[in-house]
């Protein structure tokens, strides 16, 4: 006999559901790519899709065996609703949940058989054992045999499973990660209550299919999830996820210390620090996971430097209250940082800076002896000819300013080319830096003693009169005098011969006042050496 189609206005509930599922079903598939959740939300509502368009054709067909044949297709879409509620739930607890290619192979093991069972009724009778139309328009009422409850078992029992962890991820859930599980778990169960409730009207002798009425719930459930909620745009990474993967120590202690929760990274750390704790550390309290910490004191923030073997590890403490919902306390979280290797590269960074600072004071050092050598004579150590003219022009400038004296002593020594002439050049050089000894220990604070070329120095004395200029020379020449170097042949001392001239008696510029002075001193020469002319009584 063949199958008579009839258009059924009862079939208008299930096709809406089917239509609402759909629209869901393609807006989660087009986001498949961006969370694993919208992966299984596409799978559930194709599923729903597929199990309410078969309760559509069903209600189209007028005769008994027509209807329980189409009806036994729906166990496909019911497989699918159940095994992607199941994988939706995991994802929306955690998006980083997966089901190994085993688990996936066990689940389908159920779907593929009662599948298979719905395909071989006819042989069994142990999905639908028998039925009878009833009502205008008719509706077939089965009579569901033990295939059909087992099936119902397992999906209700992989349903609970799923849905239990999205009531235990709800709990911690705030804001509208929180309202999109209770989403979550509400469509789920207004699609099984009504399934539920079904199944108990057909055990109990019931003529109405109520299942249908859920594909509708479900569907505007769904719809709502995604297209008001944003079920796929947030699905945030688990609290557990998060507290297993961060590298911090984490450790939760109650009200009287005892350490109810550790993550892995602060199991390593205790296990690094007191190897020889027990294997279980739920249950101990705080103070012995730490060396130094006694049962009474309280934890404190801050760096704690512990002996793990015989090394030593920085340890970076911070701690916080925990709270219930009505401000009390429940307890702390402890956050341990192993600083170690940042301290040690902060040491090293602060040693290798010290190193480049000590390295900069002597490139400074070093700076200042060049710029010292670069204006100093290589034997005497005095200032060179070049220091002398630029400290001479400065000095000229401050006293034209202050109207203070300011005297140059330029002195020659008496018959230095007989010395080297007959002792040799190298005491006459032990002669030039005696005399330049003698004038650099006489010098006072402001005044500039200078080797001017040859056996020639230079003495500039700012703020001294001609008069003062020229007792202070007297007083070099008799210290020179009794000053004497060693030779082959005894003892060698030698005179000078100086000339004194002072601004601005005797002139306003370096060079005059130099050339006053070199005057003064070639008079003195010429009257018989060794003694000191002032150039100012030169001129008188």
């Amino acid at each position: 006999m063949g199958v008579v189609l009839q258009w059924q206005p009862y079939a208008l509930i299930p096709l809406a559901g089917a239509v609402i599922c759909a629209i869901v079903c393609w807006s989660a598939w087009r986001r498949r790519n961006s969370t694993p959740a919208a992966r299984a939300l596409a799978l559930t509502t194709l599923g729903i899709v597929a199990w309410a368009a078969v309760e559509v054709l069903m209600y189209s067909v007028s005769t008994l065996d027509g209807q329980i044949t189409v009806g036994l297709g729906i166990y496909p879409g019911v497989a699918t609703t159940v095994l992607g509620t199941f994988w939706l739930s995991r994802v929306i607890v955690d998006r980083d949940a997966t089901l190994r290619p085993v688990v996936w192979a066990l689940l389908l093991i159920e779907p593929i058989a009662i599948t298979a069972a719905a395909a071989t009724n006819g042989w069994h009778h142990q999905v639908i054992a028998s039925g009878t139309l009833v009502g205008d328009p008719p509706l077939v009422v089965a009579q569901v045999g033990l295939f059909f409850w087992l099936h119902s078992a397992y999906s209700y029992v992989l349903l609970t499973i799923g849905m239990l962890g999205v009531v235990k991820a709800r709990r911690t859930a705030t804001g509208l990660y929180r309202r999109q599980l209770t989403t979550m778990l509400v469509g789920p169960a207004l699609m099984s209550s009504v399934n539920l409730l079904t199944l108990w009207l057909l055990a109990n002798g019931g003529t109405v299919d109520l299942t249908v009425i859920g594909f509708v719930l479900a569907g505007v459930t769904f719809w709502w999830a995604v297209f008001r909620q944003g079920m796929l745009r947030l699905v945030p990474v688990a609290r557990s996820f998060v507290f297993e993967r961060v590298t911090d120590a984490l450790v939760v202690i109650d009200r009287q210390g005892q350490v109810i929760d550790l993550n892995p990274a602060a199991t390593a750390l205790i296990r690094k620090v007191q190897p020889a704790l027990p294997d279980n550390l739920i249950g101990l309290p705080y103070h012995v996971l730490v060396p130094g910490y006694g049962p009474r004191d309280r934890l404190v923030d801050g760096e704690r430097a512990v002996l793990a073997g015989d090394r030593q590890i920085d340890l970076d403490i911070r701690s916080g209250d925990l709270t219930d919902r009505t401000g009390a306390s429940i307890g702390r979280v402890v956050v341990a940082r192993d600083t170690t290797e940042l301290n040690d590269k902060k040491r090293e960074l602060a040693a290798a800076n010290e190193q480049l600072q000590e390295q900069l004071r002597t490139i400074e050092r070093l700076q200042e002896h060049l710029a010292e050598q670069a204006i100093r004579d290589d034997l005497t150590g005095l200032y060179n000819r070049r220091h002398l003219m630029h400290t001479l022009d400065a000095e000229l400038s401050l006293a034209e300013g202050t109207g203070q004296p300011l005297s140059v002593v330029l002195l020659d020594i008496d018959h230095f080319k007989y010395v080297n002439d007959r002792f040799g050049h190298a005491v006459g050089d032990e002669l030039l830096v005696a005399i330049a000894g003698v004038l650099s220990s006489s010098a006072r604070q402001g005044d500039t003693v200078a080797r001017y070329g040859g056996e020639e120095f230079v003495m500039v004395l700012p703020g001294t009169t001609s008069e003062q200029a020229w007792n202070r020379a007297q007083e070099w020449r008799l210290r020179c005098a009794a000053t004497a170097v060693p030779t082959d042949q005894g003892p060698l001392s030698a005179t000078f011969s100086a000339g004194v001239a002072c601004y601005p008696s005797s002139g306003t510029s370096s060079a005059v006042l130099l050339n006053a002075a070199d005057k003064a001193l070639y008079r003195a020469k010429a009257e018989g050496r060794d003694r000191v002319l002032r150039a100012d009584t030169l001129a008188a």
